[in-house]
């Protein structure tokens, strides 16, 4: 019985670790040759392995795509970036953990938003999931709205999101990093810009 339980678990991480390989080929390939010209023998190929293994790991272009977005906005660092914001009791305190952690995840995870919104209009694939990393990225800012509203912001929980977003959503960070600024820069930046915008 030990024996098979150890079978599982070595087959279950070469499993995962095959996804892994064919997810890294996937995001590099859409990023340099955009979503609509990579294919998944490309893919295969990228990842060092059959292209029936792409299938069965993943799934095609579109179930990659997805899975992409999954695992980016399911990144284990954004929880434990969103506990110490909420434990937070300054709002100051509250946007410059927000804007470094924003600056990680963004960081971490720049390939995947740049395929996503530089091949927006190559298919509606892609655009459905753009359009769910933005709706899983807003509804997280939200909550912190929420919890800046508690602690006494000068502007309602709508307005509050909107300038969250506006200050740590892609463009926010898109345009800082286009100026050459470093992850640091920006997030002191954007906290203090977001600060003179919700504070009393």
């Amino acid at each position: 019985m030990a024996k098979q339980t150890y079978t599982s678990a070595v087959r279950a991480a070469a499993a995962r670790e095959t996804r892994a390989a064919v997810l890294r080929a996937a995001g590099k390939l859409f990023a340099e040759q955009g979503f609509a010209q990579t294919t998944v023998a490309g893919i295969a190929r990228q990842a060092g392995v059959a292209l029936n293994t792409v299938y069965t790991s993943v799934g095609g272009k579109p179930a990659l795509i997805e899975a992409l977005v999954e695992d980016s906005t399911g990144d284990e660092h954004i929880d434990e970036s969103l506990k110490g914001v909420f434990a937070a009791d300054d709002p100051r305190l509250v946007l410059r953990l927000l804007a470094e952690g924003t600056a990680e995840s963004t960081r971490r995870h720049e390939q995947v938003l740049n395929l996503l919104f530089d091949n927006i209009t190559a298919d509606p694939v892609v655009a459905t999931a753009a359009s769910r990393a933005v709706e899983r990225y807003r509804e997280r800012l939200g909550r912190v709205a929420d919890h800046l509203v508690t602690l006494g912001v000068r502007t309602d929980r709508e307005r509050t999101e909107q300038i969250l977003w506006f200050y740590f959503g892609r463009g926010g960070w898109r345009t800082v990093r286009e100026l050459g600024w470093d992850w640091a820069e920006g997030a002191g930046w954007l906290a203090d810009q977001a600060g003179a915008a919700l504070l009393p």
